[in-house]
């Protein structure tokens, strides 16, 4: 079996590559094995040089990178570049401070490494989402198998070309192009001792079955739910900056990509007159051009779906404001779109679909609000936007997510815990991949 690469700026294939043989598989797995043998009993100081090393290679292969992400999933360069300097800084902090999170001085319990870690990673932000668990994981003296999403074989290649570089032991990392079968056995596969995925609920909740039949421990970064909330005094300014941030950077290919935009009667027509107005500025171009800044979607599938879920919208009652047409041409580009006058019950709504599309709901008051969001559950972001920041606390304590703020971009809140999301930078961190380990010494 071959995977197809695709460059989403022109849909013109650009690679076959096939999958790993049994064989191949198995000879990594057994170099995971041995590496990590070999890595638990590493120095702190080791690791953290390899770390320091990752991150001044992705700093001085920053353009590479970057370059590499527009051809496999579209993403803009100057996206990209971002990605990449956030993957440097990720594994420059590890190697400053992973040691002060395991402590090692006498005390009744430790943290020990786990072994070999599987992380199955999606494809939204190629570097990011692997580095995030990457930096923890080899800190705390683990080794990593790695698969990527089946759009990205570039970006794989490209890591574990960084790794070799920054003279990684043959096995620490090791990527695989492997089919779901292959992905499934390794799950069930003794020597693999946990599992990180990043990536929707559906397939979450397949891969922590499989894990779960094995009882091995899983770290979940999932798509959630994210919403805004606009009242009629609201900064429109402010709202309408957060709205292209949460909903068009990356294309709006993002697990938390504000998923509509509640807004009440005093303010509704000017909002969606201003958003409509700073959508129409976004110039769709060729990715890895930084005057670009709407690039293509990742594939033709993600493209069609979601212009099937507008079709249906608008045959419902929503309008059209912006956008919302298929472009002629190469390429599986989509126009930054805004629909109006949405409902909680069209699928539009409630899927959380990926592209370049604004959902506003027009909601008679704050009662309503609290209605509509009571269904959509905890595990989620929303942002409430108003000059009465009594008001905003009311209406933020009422609804039932995990994150709510006030008169700030959701992203701004990425720092602090919500206590329902288990990502790797959760709760446990760095620790996520440790066996705890109590010591009773009889004196």
């Amino acid at each position: 079996m071959a995977f197809i690469s695709y460059h989403p700026a022109t849909g013109a294939e650009v690679e076959r590559i096939d999958t790993l043989s049994a064989s191949e598989l198995e000879r990594r797995v057994q170099q995971s094995c041995q590496a990590a043998q070999a890595w638990r009993h590493s120095a702190f100081a080791e690791r953290s040089a390899l770390l320091n090393r990752l991150a001044s290679l992705l700093s001085a292969n920053r353009e590479r990178l970057a370059l590499c992400m527009t051809r496999d999933m579209g993403k803009l360069l100057s996206e990209a570049l971002a990605e990449v300097d956030r993957c440097a800084l990720e594994c420059a902090y590890f190697a400053a401070h992973g040691q002060a999170m395991l402590p090692l001085a006498r005390s009744m319990t430790t943290f020990e490494p786990m072994g070999t870690i599987l992380l199955l990673s999606s494809w939204r932000f190629p570097l990011w989402q692997v580095f995030r668990v990457l930096a923890p994981t080899l800190m705390a003296g683990n080794v990593m198998l790695l698969k990527l999403a089946e759009n990205l074989p570039h970006c794989a290649r490209e890591i574990e070309l960084l790794l070799a570089e920054a003279g990684a032991p043959d096995g620490l990392v090791s990527s695989l192009l492997i089919t779901k079968s292959q992905v499934a056995a390794l799950i069930a596969d003794d020597r693999v001792k946990a599992l990180a995925f990043s990536g929707n609920r559906e397939d979450a909740s397949r891969v922590a079955a499989l894990a779960g039949q094995q009882l091995k421990p899983i770290v979940l970064e999932l798509d959630e739910t994210e919403l805004h909330i606009i009242l009629d005094d609201a900064d429109l300014d402010m709202a309408v900056e957060a709205a292209l941030r949460s909903r068009f950077r990356n294309a709006g290919q993002l697990g938390h990509a504000a998923r509509g935009f509640m807004v009440t009667p005093g303010i509704a027509d000017d909002f969606v007159a201003r958003l409509s107005a700073r959508l129409a500025e976004l110039q769709p171009g060729e990715p890895d051009k930084l005057s670009t800044t709407l690039g293509p979607l990742a594939t033709r599938l993600q493209r069609d779906e979601l212009h099937q879920q507008v079709q249906a919208a608008l045959a419902d009652g929503a309008r059209v404001e912006q956008g919302c047409e298929l472009p002629a041409g190469e390429g599986w580009y989509y126009p930054a779109s805004l629909l109006d006058r949405v409902q909680p019950e069209m699928p539009v709504f409630r899927r959380q679909l990926s592209g370049p599309l604004a959902c506003v709901l027009r909601v008679p008051h704050m009662d309503a609000i609290s209605e509509m969001c009571q269904e959509l559950g905890p595990d989620g972001t929303v942002s409430i936007w108003t000059r009465d920041l009594t008001q905003g606390e009311r209406l933020a304590r009422r609804l039932p997510f995990g994150s709510s703020l006030v008169n700030m971009d959701p992203y701004q809140g990425k720092g602090y815990p919500s206590g329902f999301s288990p990502a790797p930078e959760g709760r446990f961190n760095i620790k996520a991949f440790c066996h705890l380990k109590t010591l009773l010494i009889s004196v």
